[in-house]
C-alpha cells in the first residue's frame, strides 16, 4: 500500500497500536500484570485527544460510550470485593484503558477523512503482517531454521503450532478471525481495491496462518467465514426456485460436474484409506479433544472453567466479583487462594459473556449488553442509508465484531486489546459516516465500486 503523504505522529502511533495489539510475548514487561507496548501508546493517544479537546470538556462520546462508562463504574464498585484486590484494580485500569482508546480514536480522527482511510488500510495490513509472521514461525523450524517465539509444538523442535506474538495458538486464532472476516466481507461487497491481487494474497495468507495455528475453534470459525458466499447463493436459489430453471445445461458443464464428482469420490476414498493406514497420525491430530480415546484435557479444562463461571453467577447473582476477582472465586472452588498474578492465571473464567455477568452481577451486566447491542445494530442501520463504500466498511467491521464475540465464548478474556482496537475503529468509522458532511451518496450501479475512499 502506497501512502501519498507522510503520516503524522498520531496516525503512526495508531498504526503501531494496530500492529502490536496481539503482542503478548514480545515487547512486553511483566510487572505482575503484563504491560504491553500498545497500552503505553494508547496513553499517548488519550493525552493527545484530551489536549486537542480542551482537556476532555468537549470530547465526543463514541458509539455506546455511555454504556461502557456505566459498566466500568460497576467494575470499579465491585473491585474491593476480592481479597486479591491488586488484580481486581489492575483489571479495572486495563478495562479503562481499552475504553479510553475508543474515546481517543473517535475524537482524534472523526473529522479527518483522509486519515481514516489510511487507518483502515493500515488496520488490514497489520493482520497481513502478523499472519506472515505466523507462517514464517511455522516454516522455519520445519526446514531446520530457528524457532521464533513458538509457544507450542506438535513435535518438539520440529513441527510447531503458529501462535504469532500471542500466548498460544488459540489466542492467535481469536485475533486473526477479525482480519479474515473484515477483508472477506469487503471482498464480497464488491470493493474493487480489496479484490486486487495484493489483497487476495493477504487474504490467503491470513487463512494459511489460521490453518497453521491448528486452533480447532479458529478453523471452525474460518469455515463459517468461507461458507458465507455459497450459503448466500444457496439462499437465493431457495428464495427463487425459478433460478434453477434459468441455469443452462451445456456439454462442458456436464463434463466439469462429472469430473468434480469423480475427484471428490477419489479424494474421499483415498482419505479413508490413509486414515485406516495412519491411525496414529489421526490420533495425534485429535489429541486433546477426547475423540478416538485421546486425552480431553483442553476440552475438559474449558468445560470446567465455564461451569465454575456459571456457578459464580448462581452463587453471587447481584454482587459481581469484578473481572479481576473471578479467578479468585474460581480458585476458591478448588480450595486454592491465589496471591500472585501467575498463580491466578490457572483459574480464569470461560466464555466472556458469562464472565461479564459473573463480574458485574445480573443488574450490573445490563449496560454491557446494551453496549453490545448498540455497536451491532446502530452501524447496520446507518449502513442502510449511506453510500455503498461506507456501508461495505460498516458491515464488514460489524460482521467481524460479531464473529469475535462468538469465538470469545469459547475463550477468555474480554480485556484482549485487539477486540477493543476493533471496537474503537468501528466507533470512529460510525462517527465519521454519521456526520452530515460525510453523508453523500455515490451514484454507481452494479457490484463494483469506483472508489475505495471511505468518505468520498
Amino acid at each position: 500500500m502506497r501512502i501519498k503523504r507522510p503520516l503524522d505522529i498520531l496516525v503512526a502511533a495508531t498504526a503501531l497500536v494496530f500492529l502490536t495489539s496481539s503482542f503478548d510475548i514480545f515487547l512486553t514487561v511483566n510487572l505482575g500484570p503484563t504491560v504491553r507496548v500498545a497500552q503505553l501508546i494508547v496513553l499517548l493517544l488519550l493525552a493527545a485527544a484530551l489536549l486537542s479537546h480542551r482537556m476532555g470538556l468537549t470530547m465526543e462520546v463514541p458509539l455506546g460510550g455511555q454504556y461502557l462508562l456505566a459498566w466500568w463504574c460497576v467494575q470499579l464498585a465491585f473491585a474491593p470485593v476480592a481479597e486479591f484486590w491488586q488484580k481486581s484494580f489492575a483489571y479495572v485500569m486495563w478495562l479503562g484503558l481499552n475504553i479510553a482508546l475508543t474515546f481517543a480514536l473517535v475524537n482524534l480522527f472523526t473529522s479527518k477523512r483522509g486519515q481514516i482511510d489510511t487507518l483502515l488500510r493500515l488496520y488490514l495490513f497489520s493482520y497481513v503482517f502478523v499472519a506472515f509472521f505466523g507462517v514464517l514461525q511455522f516454516v522455519l523450524p520445519v526446514i531446520g531454521g530457528p524457532s521464533l517465539l513458538v509457544q507450542q509444538w506438535w513435535l518438539p523442535g520440529r513441527l510447531p503450532r503458529a501462535n504469532g506474538f500471542s500466548y498460544e495458538p488459540s489466542y492467535y486464532a481469536t485475533y486473526l478471525i477479525m482480519g479474515i472476516v473484515t477483508l472477506g466481507s469487503l471482498r464480497r461487497s464488491g470493493v474493487t481495491e480489496f479484490r486486487s491481487r495484493k489483497w487476495t494474497f493477504g487474504y490467503l495468507l491470513m487463512i494459511l496462518a489460521m490453518v497453521l495455528s491448528s486452533s480447532r475453534m479458529g478453523i471452525v470459525f474460518l469455515i463459517l467465514e468461507l461458507a458465507i458466499t455459497p450459503m448466500r447463493r444457496m439462499w437465493k436459489i431457495l428464495k427463487a426456485p425459478k433460478l434453477l430453471l434459468s441455469i443452462r445445461v451445456s456439454g462442458w458443464r456436464v463434463v466439469v460436474a462429472a469430473t468434480m464428482m469423480c475427484c471428490i469420490y477419489i479424494a474421499i476414498r483415498e482419505t479413508v484409506n490413509w486414515v485406516s493406514e495412519n491411525l496414529q497420525a489421526v490420533v495425534f491430530l485429535v489429541n486433546g479433544t477426547g475423540l478416538l480415546g485421546t486425552s480431553s484435557l483442553s476440552v475438559d479444562d474449558r468445560g470446567d472453567h465455564f461451569k465454575d463461571t456459571m456457578r459464580i453467577i448462581v452463587d453471587h447473582p447481584l454482587i459481581g466479583r469484578s473481572l479481576g476477582g473471578i479467578t479468585e472465586t474460581v480458585a476458591g472452588y478448588s480450595g486454592v487462594t491465589p496471591h500472585t498474578f501467575e498463580e491466578a492465571k490457572d483459574y480464569e473464567g470461560q466464555a466472556v459473556f458469562a464472565e461479564v455477568v459473573a463480574a458485574s452481577g445480573l443488574l450490573g451486566a445490563i449496560p454491557f449488553f446494551c453496549f453490545v447491542a448498540v455497536t451491532i445494530a446502530a452501524p447496520l442501520r446507518l449502513a442502510n442509508r449511506t453510500s455503498p463504500i461506507q456501508a461495505a466498511w460498516l458491515r464488514a467491521l460489524v460482521l467481524a465484531l460479531a464473529f469475535e464475540w462468538a469465538i470469545l465464548q469459547f475463550n477468555q478474556n474480554i480485556l484482549r486489546l485487539y477486540l477493543w482496537v476493533h471496537i474503537a475503529l468501528l466507533a470512529t468509522v460510525f462517527a465519521a459516516v454519521r456526520r452530515p458532511s460525510a453523508e453523500r451518496s455515490e451514484s454507481h450501479s452494479g457490484t463494483e465500486f469506483p472508489s475505495t475512499n471511505l468518505l468520498s
